[in-house]
């Protein structure tokens, strides 16, 4: 008989912290809260600015404390998107995480199919000897909002657009 999952949920996280001894605060309640809602990488400042949108929020130094501490844990992992600064996201252990991103306007879109990569990493795990082998992969391009690509003109007969 295989163990339940469990659920990878706000709660479920509070309760990871408290069996690690962790107090629960509200500045924890609201960085969970804005990391569960964003549904995209986010950076500390992205972070902390979100969860001051409804009320007072934690100060920066709280945010970086409390992600090194999820990334400590395996709960949010960072994200390469060539940017100066780091970004966060969830890492849910039932989702594969890889990211799209527009070079012009910084749009982040998570991928949602199927990791194309999941026969190669598992090869590569076996050649090497690896376990527990994962990858960040990111694509970088041009969003359709900012992007070049624009439906190629129509010829009626006689060779005239339209």
């Amino acid at each position: 008989m295989t163990a339940p999952t469990l659920a990878f949920t706000p709660e479920a996280i509070l309760n990871r912290l408290r069996a690690e001894g962790l107090r629960i605060t509200a500045s924890r309640r609201k960085i969970l809260e804005v990391l569960f809602q964003a549904g995209k990488p986010l950076s500390l400042q992205e972070i902390q600015d979100l969860t001051l949108v409804r009320r007072k929020g934690p100060d920066y130094a709280t945010v970086f404390r409390m992600m090194t501490l999820l990334e400590s844990l395996h709960l949010v992992h960072k994200v390469n998107l060539q940017r100066s600064c780091s970004y966060y996201e969830l890492n849910d252990p039932k989702k594969h995480y890889d990211h799209i991103v527009c070079t012009r306007c910084g749009k982040v879109v998570v991928i949602d199919i199927p990791c194309p990569l999941r026969a190669t990493e598992e090869h590569i795990a076996r050649h090497y000897g690896f376990s527990a082998l994962t990858h960040s992969l990111e694509f970088f391009g041009t969003c359709p909002d900012c992007g070049p690509l624009r439906p190629a003109k129509k010829r009626r007969s006689g060779g005239i657009d339209i």
